[in-house]
Order: C-alpha cells, then sequence, then structure tokens
C-alpha cells in the first residue's frame, strides 16, 4: 500500500477503538459483576428475612408440631418459593428441607384448620451436614443473625459444591427470641454466567463497531491524504522546473493554509525563473556589449599603433588625429572600468560610505550647476526649482551629488537639441525631468538594472551601468528611487527622500 499515511491512520482509529473496547469491557465486567452481586444480595437478604417473617408468624403452630425448624415445613416452604431454604435452630443444629410435591393451596388450607399435614410420598434420603461442617463465614452469619443482625457472605457451600451467596435472617417466637436461622443459598456461577454474556455481547458490539470503524477510517484517511497526494505531486512538478502546476485545494485548515502556501511558492518560483530568464538575457547581452565595447577601443588603439609603428601615417597633422583617437578611447576604457569599479563597490554591503549631517539643498544647486555645462553641447537647459532652501539629511556628498550627475546627464542625453530638463525639489519629492523619446512601459522595470542599455545614437558611448550606479547610492541614502515614461513626450526619474533630520538643523547652521 503506496499510501502509507492512510494505512497508518486507519491502524491508529483501530487501535484507539480496541484498546476502548478493552478497557470498556474490563471496567464493564468488573462494575457488572460487582452491581449484580450487590443487587443479588440485597435480594438475598429481602427473601431471607421475609422467609424468616413467614416462620415467625406461625411459630406458635410450627412449636406445637416439633418446632419451629419442621423439615417438612420448610421443605414445603422450599416448593413455594423455589428456594433452597436451610434453618439453623438455637442448638446449632442445621435442619435442611425434605422434598415434598407442589401443594400450592396446602399451607393456606393448613393455616386454617389447623389439621395434621397430608400423608406424604416416601422421602428421598436426607441430606446430612452438620453445622460444624458449614464454611466458617456461614457460621459466622449465622452468629451475627442469632444476635438479630441480617447478614450476607460469599463463600464455598459443600453440600453444592460451588462458591455461593448465602443470606441469615433471625426467626423469632411469640415471645420475641431468637429461636432460629433462616439461611438462604445463591450461586455466584449463575452471576458470572450473566456476567460473562453481557460481556459477550459488549464485544460482539465493539466487534461490530471496528468493522464500522475500519471502513470510515479507510474512507476518512484516503479524504485525508488526497491533498497531501495532490501537493506531493505538485511538489514533483516543482522539482522539475514546472512551476506552472497548483494545487487549488480550498480547505480552511492547516493543509489548506499549506496548499495555498504552495502555490503562493510556486507562483514565485515562476516569477523568479521569468526573472532568471531575463536576468541570464541581459547578462548574456551585457557581457556581448561589454566584449563589443571593449574590442572596439582595442581595436582603433592596435590600428592606430601598428600605422604609427609602421611609418603608414607620417603627416604631422595625421599622426596628432591618431594620437587624439588612441586618448579618447583610452579614457572611455577608463570610464567603463572605473564604472564598473563603482557598481561593484556600492553593491558590496561592507564598502562604507562617508555620511555626515548635509544640506541636500546645496547638492541638488551644485548637480544643477555642474550639468548646465552638459547641455551647452546640445543646447539643453537645466531649469532648477526648489520649494525650501533647506533640508537636512544625513549622507555622503560626494554619492548624492554622483547620484544626481548621472540621472541629469541621462536626461541631456536623451533630450533632442534645444530641449530642456528640470530638476525640482517639493516636499520629500526631488525630480528630474526631460522631455526627449521616453522608454517603452515594458522597459521600465529594468532600466535600473545594470545589464539594461538603450542602444540608438542618443546612447552610443553608454556602458549601462550609470543607472546601476545611482540606484544603488540612492538604496544605500533610504531614498526610494522610480521611472515614469510616455513615449516620445517625457521622462521622469522620481526620488523619495528620508525624513528631515530636524533635529541637526542647528548643528548645520553653526
Amino acid at each position: 500500500m503506496h499510501n502509507k499515511i492512510a494505512l497508518k491512520l486507519t491502524l491508529y482509529f483501530a487501535a484507539v477503538l480496541l484498546v476502548f473496547a478493552l478497557v470498556v469491557g474490563g471496567s464493564f465486567a468488573h462494575f457488572f459483576r460487582q452491581h449484580t452481586i450487590d443487587m443479588k444480595q440485597t435480594e438475598l437478604e429481602q427473601r431471607a428475612v421475609r422467609i424468616a417473617e413467614v416462620l415467625s408468624e406461625n411459630a406458635r403452630w410450627l412449636e406445637q408440631r416439633g418446632g419451629i425448624a419442621n423439615t417438612r415445613f420448610i421443605g414445603y416452604i422450599n416448593n413455594i418459593t423455589m428456594e433452597d431454604v436451610w434453618v439453623v435452630d438455637d442448638a446449632r443444629q442445621l435442619k435442611l428441607p425434605q422434598r415434598m410435591p407442589h401443594h400450592m393451596g396446602m399451607h393456606r388450607r393448613m393455616m386454617q384448620h389447623e389439621t395434621e399435614l397430608p400423608p406424604q410420598p416416601p422421602e428421598q434420603p436426607p441430606r446430612t451436614i452438620t453445622f460444624e461442617q458449614l464454611p466458617e463465614v456461614t457460621r459466622n452469619c449465622v452468629e451475627m443473625a442469632f444476635g438479630g443482625t441480617v447478614s450476607v457472605a460469599e463463600d464455598f457451600n459443600p453440600v453444592r459444591e460451588e462458591i455461593m451467596l448465602c443470606a441469615a435472617a433471625p426467626v423469632y417466637d411469640t415471645n420475641g427470641v431468637i429461636r432460629a436461622v433462616v439461611l438462604l443459598h445463591y450461586p455466584v456461577q449463575g452471576l458470572q454466567s450473566a456476567t460473562w454474556e453481557g460481556v459477550k455481547i459488549l464485544l460482539l458490539s465493539c466487534a461490530i463497531a471496528l468493522l464500522l470503524v475500519s471502513f470510515l477510517s479507510v474512507l476518512f484517511s484516503w479524504k485525508f491524504t488526497k491533498p497531501l497526494n495532490r501537493m506531493k505531486a505538485v511538489a514533483h512538478k516543482m522539482a522539475e522546473h514546472d512551476y506552472t502546476e497548483r494545487c487549488n485545494i480550498n480547505q480552511k485548515d492547516e493543509i489548506g493554509a499549506l496548499a495555498d502556501t504552495l502555490d503562493e511558492l510556486g507562483s514565485r518560483l515562476l516569477d523568479a525563473d521569468e526573472a532568471g530568464r531575463k536576468l541570464e538575457k541581459l547578462r548574456r547581452s551585457f557581457i556581448a556589449n561589454i566584449s563589443h565595447e571593449l574590442r572596439t577601443p582595442v581595436t582603433v588603439i592596435r590600428g592606430s599603433l601598428e600605422a604609427l609603428n609602421d611609418k603608414v601615417v607620417t603627416d604631422p597633422a595625421e599622426v596628432e588625429q591618431y594620437y587624439k583617437q588612441m586618448l579618447n578611447e583610452s579614457l572611455f576604457l577608463q570610464r567603463l572600468i572605473n564604472d564598473l569599479l563603482d557598481l561593484s563597490r556600492l553593491q558590496n554591503t561592507d564598502f562604507p560610505i562617508e555620511k555626515e549631517i548635509i544640506n541636500l539643498c546645496d547638492v541638488v544647486q551644485d548637480a544643477a550647476r555642474a550639468s548646465k555645462h552638459l547641455g551647452q553641447k546640445k543646447h539643453v537647459s537645466v531649469n532648477l526649482k526648489l520649494d525650501k532652501n533647506l533640508y537636512v539629511i544625513e549622507g555622503d556628498y560626494g554619492r548624492l551629488r554622483q547620484m544626481l550627475m548621472i540621472f541629469l546627464d541621462n536626461s541631456i542625453k536623451f533630450s533632442p537639441e534645444g530641449g530642456s530638463v528640470e530638476l525640482c525639489l517639493r516636499g520629500d519629492r526631488l525630480t528630474v525631468k526631460d522631455h526627449g523619446s521616453g522608454v517603452k512601459q515594458e522597459d521600465l522595470p529594468y532600466v535600473f538594472d545594470r545589464f539594461y542599455k538603450t542602444r540608438g545614437e542618443s546612447n552610443k558611448e553608454g556602458s549601462g551601468l550609470g543607472l546601476a550606479i545611482a540606484r544603488e547610492i540612492a538604496l544605500r541614502h533610504n531614498i526610494k528611487v522610480s521611472m515614469e515614461s510616455v513615449p516620445d513626450e517625457e521622462t521622469t526619474v522620481i526620488m523619495i527622500l528620508p525624513p528631515e533630520r530636524k533635529d541637526a538643523e542647528n548643528e548645520l547652521r553653526m
């Protein structure tokens, strides 16, 4: 059976029911037997008292006919009551009843006419047992009855040769003197048989219940493990890199919560897988671009050096042009390498940045002044708008200026000839807006990735690392940065600044 949990649950249910049945059966047998014995003792005691009362009521009549312990009369009572009545007289003589036919109305007629008892058929040989042969427990009950106390005991009966209950009740004469004791017996084996019959019925009921519970436990176990098997199948799919499979289990319990978590895990793994694919694609594109960017200046420098070395170019003007071209290519290589190193440092959390209390407005004004020189070549104006002159934060002045210069340089680069760039600080919101070609909506989530680079004439010198560096600087200063764009209209870089350090304003003014 592959479904081990279902098997275990079935066995657990069956074991619980079996233990329950054994405990209940044992407890029932013990308490039922004790209860039955207690009831029978009470009943036997009441019968002994009633028979003793009958003998006491007829004491005078019996005294005239041989004494209260008249064996023939005792036998007559036996036939009427269907009891095994023994009588012990005050001389401690045990009187056993003689066997008599069943004449149901005889006792009443004898009492009415006070006649002699009719002749009886030949009696069976009398049972012979003396008082001394009775068990000690029975003798003690008799002595207690002679003392006026009705008592009940359990002991071995030598006549019946089995364990029996014995009840002893006193018999009084007309003067109120105890003249005899009535002994009644009842076999314990009969009580045990009744108890065993009850236990058998209980065990049969438990067996039927066990079969029913086994069937229901199999059904419930299968229902319980069905969602687990479904989650197992989904997990196997995930292990095979198929993250589209879902559990689709609607249960308001722990299993349902686990299934929802597994579905959420699948969704996140799917997103991560798609992001990984895009990242790998961008990585390959980045490597290809970097290789191309490195190959181009190296090729130019090598070609120029070979031309100069082989005396192919001898004209001083051309030689100077070759030198200038090699210088520009080496500067590009230097900028590319510096950007890579800068980004690597910023992404390393162990790399420290020198933070101090600064006025961010000074950083913004400084970046605006520097960027105006960048825009002069394309006749792009940089407009600065500040709603305050003091915004105190803790940060690295140089790195924050570098971040703003990257955004401004990027905006100027993609602005049309004669366009404008707006640098605006309002409240805790700092924005850089240009009116250039914009960014496609599907590219917006990736513009800050280090592998992202827009290809075009306006970005032919870009390395694809500037915005990634700016984002890392923003993260190190708890600045939330994002980009909004309307293609062919405008692009806005939005920076949500950390709260002002009001407590440090006085320190900055000093």
